[in-house]
C-alpha cells in the first residue's frame, strides 16, 4: 500500500482529523493533505513525529507487511547477555567469534541438506574451509556467499552420486 494511503488509513483508524494530525506532528493541514494525496513526502523528522503520534514504528508506517528489517528479538536471556559481552570485545576476538558462529551456521545448513555428514571429521574440515573462505571472501556479499555454498553443496552431491569421494 502506498505511503499516502497508509497514512490516511492509520489516521482515520485512530479517529484523527487532518487538522488534529497536522497539529500533533508539527506541520500545516495543507501539508498533511499533500502527504495523503501522494503529492509530497515527509522528512525523516516528520515521519518520526507521525509514528509517535500514531503509536507505531516508522517501519510500520513506511513498509508493507513482510518488507523492511525483520523484527527479530533474542528471547534467550543468556544468549543475549553473551552477545552483549561479545560486542565489547576487541575487534580481533569479535572476528574470531563471528568465524565460529558462521562455521556453525554453515555446518547446520549443510547438515540439513546433506544428512549423515555430521561426524567430527566433517565438522573440523568445515571449520577449516569456512575459516579460509572467510579470509578470502571479504569483498563478497552475503548473497554471493550463500550462492557459493549452494554451488558447493551441489558439487558434493554430484560427486557422491557418481561414487567419487571429496578429498580422496
Amino acid at each position: 500500500m502506498p505511503f499516502s494511503e497508509k497514512l490516511s488509513k492509520m489516521r482515520n483508524d485512530r479517529g484523527l482529523t487532518q487538522q488534529q494530525m497536522a497539529a500533533m506532528i508539527g506541520v500545516g493541514i495543507a501539508q498533511v493533505r499533500r502527504y495523503e494525496k501522494g503529492n509530497s513526502s515527509p522528512t525523516l523528522e516528520v515521519i518520526k513525529n507521525i509514528a509517535k503520534t500514531l503509536g507505531i514504528s516508522a517501519d510500520e508506517l513506511i513498509f508493507d507487511k513482510g518488507e523492511g528489517v525483520p523484527n527479530t528479538r533474542i528471547m534467550d536471556k543468556k544468549l543475549l547477555e553473551q552477545f552483549e559481552m561479545v560486542s565489547k570485545l576487541n575487534p580481533h576476538d569479535r572476528e574470531a567469534i563471528m568465524t565460529i558462529i558462521d562455521s556453525m551456521i554453515i555446518k547446520n545448513r549443510l547438515e540439513q541438506v546433506m544428512p549423515g555428514h555430521s561426524d567430527a571429521a566433517w565438522t573440523n574440515q568445515m571449520r577449516k574451509v569456512v575459516s579460509g573462505f572467510r579470509d578470502n571472501a571479504k569483498d563478497y556479499s552475503e548473497d554471493d556467499i550463500d550462492s557459493l555454498v549452494d554451488e558447493a553443496v551441489q558439487a558434493v552431491r554430484s560427486e557422491e552420486n557418481s561414487g567419487d569421494k571429496i578429498g580422496a
